[in-house]
């Protein structure tokens, strides 16, 4: 789109700005109306949802197929479309990970993989205008392929959800898991903040006298209390999670609209300076088999936790926190090697960024996603999962601003590095909190006593 617009121009501070500006509003409608379409899912259903999505992107494409040197304003009409359904699209493709209850956190992972991959599809629409495609019709590829998925969304997928979402998903211990933490699904445990939702499964009275005898009737009883929404939106576990996923959503799309700059100040040869963000585009394509592995893992984590007898309501909690430890961490790291290389303008600096940012896009969004179906409810995944991208894309409004003030003076990029450099070292305290025992059970009595 850059080349293809600023053909026949010199290249200047302004046209950057111009297009860094479309791609700022165009990361921030992406998760900006996020947490009314988690609403709407519940309300209205799957199909009725992704009609509706169906519709926007098509839209979107076939703006973008028209957008010309003499129709550049329909730039942001069309990213606009797009990317308000780009979220919510993901959003409810996360239904289909009820039909694997077992390996939920590793299809979440799988559809977040792709979701990362997506970027990838751009880069081979390059290719082909580049071999001569027309512009129209290498954007018009957009069209049909948006078009295909009416089908699936008509005759395959349900029209309202995939089954019960928190009833008939285990047997055996993992019942027994689910007396202590009454929320759950596959071999994830919803852990709440207040003791009172956690209980042994000892006999208990019912509202008429009689006690209660089996775990089956016990849950049933659980299940009718439904758990205010605000109990999990207030949290001090959502709230930090909040800026862990909104920091590194920032940053990665600060990594993107800024490594243009940083490749200028490592080199003259502009086919070099192409060749970063054709590469970093290619990469992309790895998150589609990079990111199952985090879910991998903490499926394997939690099962861990799970299998373990004898462990009072308090330690179990603690120890299915603990286990979202090394993936959150990890993961974190990898921006920490990113932002590291930032500091230098040196063309293997901007390799290795490369590949720690592909890593990053690949594991944070469906790990930080994994976390909320793993740490809340079942019933409060869409909206939460929905309001924490809402947050997230007004904080990638930021991006723009931070861009300007890189490209402003080389004194600046120092400025900005330090930063993001301090942003980066406040979202490190939430997976390091995650294994500080004492301040895990502070929270939790904390929240209790309120």
């Amino acid at each position: 789109m850059y080349y293809y617009l600023l053909q026949g121009y010199r290249t200047c501070e302004s046209q950057d700005s111009i297009l860094n500006l479309a791609y700022t509003i165009g990361a921030f409608c992406m998760g900006s109306t996020s947490f009314i379409w988690g609403f709407l899912l519940d309300k209205w259903g799957l199909r009725n949802v992704r009609l509706i999505i169906n519709g926007l992107i098509t839209s979107g494409c076939i703006l973008l197929s028209l957008t010309i040197k003499g129709t550049s304003y329909l730039l942001f009409p069309s990213l606009i479309l797009i990317c308000i359904a780009g979220v919510p699209l993901r959003l409810a493709n996360m239904q289909i990970a009820d039909l694997f209850p077992e390996q939920r956190s590793t299809v979440i992972t799988l559809y977040s993989g792709a979701f990362s991959a997506s970027a990838s599809v751009f880069v081979f629409i390059k290719y082909g205008f580049d071999a001569g495609l027309p512009w129209e019709w290498a954007c018009f590829l957009l069209v049909v392929l948006s078009a295909l998925m009416l089908p699936v969304t008509l005759f395959v997928l349900p029209a309202d959800r995939f089954g019960d979402e928190k009833a008939g998903l285990f047997t055996g211990k993992e019942k027994e898991v689910s007396s202590v933490a009454p929320c759950v699904w596959g071999t994830f445990t919803y852990i709440g903040d207040e003791f009172d939702f956690h209980r042994s499964p000892t006999l208990e009275k019912k509202a008429n006298g009689k006690p209660i005898s089996t775990i089956t009737e016990k849950l049933k009883l659980e299940e009718k209390k439904e758990i205010p929404l605000k109990n999990s939106l207030l949290s001090i576990s959502y709230m930090l999670h909040q800026y862990w996923f909104c920091w590194i959503l920032l940053y990665t799309i600060i990594y993107v609209g800024t490594l243009h700059l940083w490749s200028a100040r490592t080199t003259t040869d502009r086919s070099e300076d192409s060749f970063f963000s054709e590469l970093y585009g290619i990469l992309q394509i790895s998150g589609l088999f990079l990111a199952p592995i985090g879910g991998i893992f903490m499926d394997w984590s939690i099962r861990r936790v799970s299998k373990r007898e004898n462990l009072d309501p308090s330690t179990h909690m603690v120890k299915v926190l603990r286990s979202c430890f090394w993936p959150m961490f990890l993961t974190t790291l990898l921006e920490v090697v990113a932002q590291a290389c930032k500091f230098f303008n040196h063309r293997s600096a901007i390799y290795v960024s490369i590949v720690s940012v592909t890593l990053l896009r690949a594991f944070f969004i469906s790990i930080g996603t994994a976390y909320l179906r793993i740490r809340f409810p079942a019933e409060h995944f869409n909206r939460l999962l929905g309001i924490m991208s809402t947050f997230s894309a007004v904080a990638s409004l930021f991006q723009f601003p931070l861009f300007l003030w890189e490209a402003s003076s080389l004194q600046n990029v120092l400025y900005v590095n330090i930063f993001d450099s301090v942003c980066l070292a406040i979202a490190l305290i939430h997976p390091l909190l995650l294994v500080v025992t004492p301040i895990q059970k502070y929270f939790l009595k904390e929240k209790n006593s309120s």
